[in-house]
């Protein structure tokens, strides 16, 4: 079984991708668990009998007062597991009834394997407060999954997760955009970047427009995209007298994948990272990524190959490695035909296989 009981972001993408090359595969029989509250939940319908389907909330303040409706989750979760004859339980991001539920995984007979995203808060997050509860599969999963070895290497360090409980993959592609043949500017054409995402303060919103005055400082036409929701505080006058194209709400599907067929590159000035879900959707639309070297960001954009990584995280960097990608017409063709040579290492069909192979072994045995 899969599980994600999340109701919006990049993870309702991300489960239903997986959900689906889960089903795809004749080796694998899945169940498919999503909250109802899930912001795309009716296209999970498509999966009939195999989609289990439970009631969570709909606002924040409701994870406390729906609070109760865990006993029946439970009771509900565990004949499930027992009927399905269910050996693992993937859960695809924790969620903060986890450990109020997940208890009876083992009750029922199965392994018990959570993907941790994040090793700590990030600086700015809101709902950082929440994540002593998400990080309960630490000291009670039969395997914790990373999608980065910074991550990894972040856990095993603090003495939160023994390394042998400890299993590094990698973000696999997500398909918001059906993959592009892109082109790099013409002569006299403007650099097209993209700020992609949830504005938070790690994501460097502020670096990534001091990075667009180094290049406009230079003379280099530039047009800029931010799309996303969040606040922009004192960034909002900022984006007004670059004339950015502003789109500051949570976006659909279709509009993420407009946003990635006119721009050139997207641009992660994060300050601070795990790994990207917007650089997994850049990839999976063959856009080349201009990414930051920090935590997780270094080992997904491989310089050169799917993107190129900035020497530091400051805006004459970010601005030198821009110029590098977009100034360089036969750089910029190669990367886009690496993006798409590569695919199958990063497809989503690999990371189903794989980390249905790992589910399944034995305690101590990653």
């Amino acid at each position: 079984m899969f599980v994600y009981w999340g109701r919006r972001g990049a993870l309702p993408q991300f489960a239903l991708e997986v959900a689906r090359t889960a089903r795809a595969n004749p080796l694998i029989e899945a169940t498919i668990s999503v909250s109802r509250q899930n912001e795309i939940f009716p296209m999970y319908e498509e999966f009939g009998p195999a989609l289990f389907a439970v009631d969570t909330f709909s606002t924040n303040a409701g994870a406390l007062f729906q609070a109760p409706r865990t006993a029946l989750l439970r009771r509900r979760l565990y004949r499930r597991l027992r009927h399905d004859r269910t050996q693992a339980v993937i859960e695809l991001m924790p969620h903060v009834w986890s450990p109020l539920v997940m208890p009876v995984v083992r009750k029922a007979g199965a392994r018990y394997c959570s993907i941790i995203h994040d090793a700590d808060a990030h600086p700015g997050d809101g709902t950082s407060w929440v994540k002593p509860i998400l990080d309960w599969p630490l000291r009670t999963a039969d395997l914790i999954i990373t999608l980065s070895s910074a991550v990894a290497e972040r856990l095993a360090g603090s003495g939160r997760v023994p390394r042998q409980r400890l299993l590094t993959m990698f973000h696999p592609d997500l398909s918001y955009a059906m993959r592009q043949v892109k082109h790099p500017p013409v002569p006299g054409e403007p650099l097209r970047l993209l700020f992609l995402g949830r504005i938070m303060p790690y994501k460097g919103l502020s670096l990534f427009l001091d990075s667009v005055d180094v290049l406009r400082d230079e003379g280099i036409a530039v047009e800029v995209g931010v799309f996303g929701e969040g606040p922009l505080g004192a960034n909002s006058e900022r984006l007004r007298r670059l004339g950015a194209e502003v789109v500051n709400r949570w976006l659909s599907n279709d509009e993420i994948a407009d946003a990635f067929a006119r721009y050139h590159a997207v641009v992660l000035s994060y300050t601070e990272a795990s790994q990207s879900g917007v650089a997994a959707a850049a990839f999976g639309a063959g856009i080349p990524v201009v990414a930051t070297p920090v935590g997780g960001l270094a080992e997904q954009v491989k310089d050169g190959v799917t993107g190129v990584l900035a020497l530091r995280a400051d805006a004459l960097a970010l601005a030198e490695a821009t110029k590098r990608l977009l100034l360089d017409p036969e750089l910029y063709r190669a990367t886009c035909t690496n993006l798409a040579e590569t695919a199958k290492h990063r497809c989503m069909a690999r990371f189903v296989s794989d980390i249905v192979s790992y589910a399944l072994r034995p305690r101590g045995q990653t």
